[in-house]
């Protein structure tokens, strides 16, 4: 033989594609232990809480834990709601693509929907969704729009959606879903919503409130990052809530022009006939309130593109109260909104507290609501069905 009876030093064929096979398994495991390494994510949101009422005197103790993180105002979709503020929480969406267009609302189908948890109304993936369809163990506690499946997908853990629940379930809930190995865990708090709309927003009873908040929640979080390390936690909230002064009865501005009203506080929808369109608006108008039909909304709006968007958006100035209610409905009104919201995140009493712990340290500045789902979901590294609207912290600021 020419190599003296040496086999030859290439490999074959099948040596080759073993080689490849064994690379692209190491490679795949890798990946997998990396993702599998990332930790987990806390996110909770307390109803009402705005930027405004988060400071050092009013939560001393959570003001402190996030001098360590990063802070910054979260900035709500409009109207400015619980329903429609936790869905564009959920799906890093506008209102105008996840379809919860305010708490309440009417849809060409499905009618008037009122306060409805029903994950199905939901137009858009939620991240509950997305993260369970990209292998994340996720639970979920009385968030908003989280009652039920979504397209048939559920989360590993549930709890569904109730008002008038007490804080300590929130977060007897969030501790045992960590400790059993979630890794993404989507908890409501109350907030200072309720104190907010009852005796206002800078009232004895809402600083009571927050204090008692910070109390409860701060020592919990430390403790639950101490025996998590690497927990990163996203606390933010729905909307914000500013000072009423005035409320105008929008049944008696539009007797005899209007199908249905849903007022939200600062704004409102308004569903009528075409014809009757024109005479409403002039008297909206006169009233001193904006008004604009669905398809002239100011594109930053993201509504115009729904149609369960009223045929008319009222939005009153800063501190009036469009209400809804005729009859003895009012009488309940008088005693129960000191407070309001739904107003556009121009407002600065809208902006919601947004603290990101365990993620490094810095100024967030003003960030949409809706990015901070691609966040989480770039933290945990699936992917969503449809893009998402909202980018990831620091993407949109560098573009």
């Amino acid at each position: 033989m020419p190599d003296g009876g040496r086999l030859s030093a290439r490999p074959g064929r099948s040596m080759v594609h073993t080689i490849h096979m064994r690379l692209k398994l190491l490679f795949s495991f890798v990946i997998g232990a990396w993702l599998a390494a990332a930790p987990p994510v806390l996110f909770l949101s307390f109803d009402g809480l705005a930027a405004q009422s988060f400071n050092a005197k009013t939560m001393p103790r959570l003001w402190k834990l996030a001098q360590a993180g990063k802070r910054g105002e979260g900035l709500p979709p409009f109207p400015s709601t619980t329903f429609n503020g936790h869905a564009t929480l959920a799906t890093g969406c506008w209102p105008e693509h996840h379809g919860i267009v305010s708490n309440s609302f009417v849809d060409p189908v499905r009618g008037f929907v009122p306060y409805t948890s029903d994950a199905a109304v939901l137009q858009r993936e939620p991240l509950w969704v997305a993260s369970t369809r990209g292998g994340v163990k996720t639970g979920v506690y009385h968030w908003p729009c989280a009652t039920g499946p979504w397209e048939g997908v559920l989360p590993w853990r549930l709890e569904n959606y109730k008002p008038g629940q007490a804080d300590s379930q929130a977060m007897d809930f969030s501790e045992a879903a960590l400790k059993e190995g979630a890794e993404l865990v989507m908890a409501y708090f109350s907030g200072m919503d309720v104190e907010g709309h009852t005796q206002g927003p800078a009232s004895p009873e809402t600083v009571r409130k927050l204090k008692r908040t910070d109390d409860e929640v701060a020592p919990w979080l430390e403790r639950v990052m101490a025996g998590h390390p690497g927990l990163r936690v996203v606390l933010t909230a729905d909307h914000g809530m500013a000072t009423m002064r005035i409320r105008i009865q929008l049944p008696s501005v539009l007797k005899g022009c209007f199908t249905r009203i849903i007022a939200h506080g600062g704004s409102a929808y308004v569903y009528t006939k075409p014809g009757r369109i024109q005479v409403a608006k002039n008297r909206l108008k006169a009233a001193g309130l904006q008004v604009w039909e669905r398809a002239d909304l100011p594109e930053n709006y993201h509504l115009a593109g729904n149609q369960r968007v009223g045929d008319l958006i009222v939005q009153a100035p800063t501190g009036t109260w469009l209400s809804n209610a005729t009859g003895p409905a009012l009488i309940t009104e008088k005693s129960g909104r000191k407070g309001a919201h739904a107003y556009d995140s121009s407002r600065s009493e809208m902006h919601t507290w947004l603290v990101v712990l365990g993620d490094g340290q810095g100024d967030l500045g003003e960030v949409p609501l809706w990015d901070i789902a691609p966040t989480i979901a770039s933290w945990l590294g699936f992917k969503w069905a449809v893009p998402a609207d909202g980018k990831p912290f620091g993407i949109r600021s560098s573009e």
